[in-house]
């Protein structure tokens, strides 16, 4: 994926790696099925970093129809996952906590997991610059 990326904005890059992480991370305490969360979190982005339609996008991977309903609708099994994700990114705090408690996880975990997912992230970037 970062090969992909290499003409676009490293904030955009960098976004998208923290939603994949943090989202991989909630999985941990968050009833998700089979589904792959860091998928998930990876490709909520991957339309502005590629420069296609999202709809494009899903339809040319072979994903789940809990992860096309989430991205393409936010609806679905994982609408509130991804509404967590945008929520705690957009530092919609009221709406964090809504969806906390419908998800049944506390606002410190998630605070956690977010944090542990830009540090992961960063560092990541960073290797990759590096190499």
């Amino acid at each position: 994926m970062l090969e992909l990326t290499q003409n676009k904005p490293s904030d955009l890059v960098l976004s998208a790696l923290v939603r994949a992480r943090f989202s991989e991370l909630l999985g941990a305490k968050v009833q998700h099925g089979e589904a792959d969360l860091f998928l998930l979190g990876l490709l909520s982005l991957m339309d502005s970093v590629l420069g296609i339609p999202m709809a494009n996008l899903v339809e040319s991977l072979p994903l789940s129809p809990d992860l096309r309903s989430a991205l393409l609708d936010e609806e679905g099994n994982l609408a509130p996952i991804y509404k967590l994700v945008l929520a705690v990114e957009a530092g919609e705090w009221e709406k964090t906590a809504r969806l906390c408690t419908e998800l049944r996880v506390t606002e410190d975990f998630v605070a956690e997991s977010h944090w542990n997912a830009m540090g992961w992230a960063q560092a990541v970037v960073t290797a990759t610059a590096a190499a």
